[in-house]
């Protein structure tokens, strides 16, 4: 193949996943996650289903690469946060991390939760959004233990365990009617306070 028809080829299989992802993106805050199929995807970006079925089998893969794509500005946001707070304590930092993401969700609740959970067959916590979550919560809680901020702690399981209340986000606000500010607060009390090593009295 010929570069300038490998160029031409590479540019349209990108036009036709941006149309796709754009698509499936409207569609799912329109009608919501599981109310949409790979057909209507199909339709509303103009391209045939064969088309559509070559690039994505199933609508998971669609879920992903949304997901995916929303979640890259907050990527982004929280790298230059930790490249430029590197003297903070890493369980403040860990917080800050914690306040972002919560403000990141609450501003996409809740068709974002959904589509996260539809992209990995009702298993949330493993879409790119929370695995990206649960390597930095790791990363940092390491850090807290080996500048001793914090000691006896099982950091996969503490990490696993703030994943499973981060991850209920949308039915607090929305089903519990809890605000932000009171769900941050608990967040802070049991998982930044709570693991902060306190002097012993000599």
């Amino acid at each position: 193949m010929s570069k300038t028809l490998e160029f031409i080829t590479s540019s349209t299989d990108e036009v036709f996943r941006r149309r796709i992802l754009e698509s499936a993106r409207t569609l799912f805050i329109e009608q919501g996650v599981e109310n949409v199929n790979m057909h209507q995807i199909a339709k509303m970006a103009q391209i045939g289903q064969a088309s559509l079925y070559r690039r994505y089998t199933e609508k998971g893969d669609i879920c992903i690469e949304v997901v995916r794509e929303e979640c890259q500005p907050l990527f982004e946001e929280v790298k230059a946060y930790l490249d430029q707070s590197i003297e903070v304590p890493p369980l403040d930092r860990l917080y800050q991390v914690i306040v972002k993401f919560v403000a990141f969700l609450e501003a996409k609740v809740p068709w974002l939760c959904a589509v996260s959970r539809a992209s990995t067959e009702f298993r949330p916590l493993q879409s790119p959004l929370y695995q990206w979550m649960r390597t930095t919560c790791r990363d940092l809680l390491n850090e807290a233990v080996q500048r001793g901020e914090v000691v006896d702690v099982d950091v996969l399981y503490t990490v696993e365990a703030l994943l499973a209340a981060l991850h209920n986000i949308d039915f607090h606000t929305q089903d519990q009617g809890f605000l932000t500010k009171r769900i941050l607060q608990g967040l802070r009390r049991i998982f930044i306070e709570g693991l902060k090593e306190i002097p012993v009295p000599k």
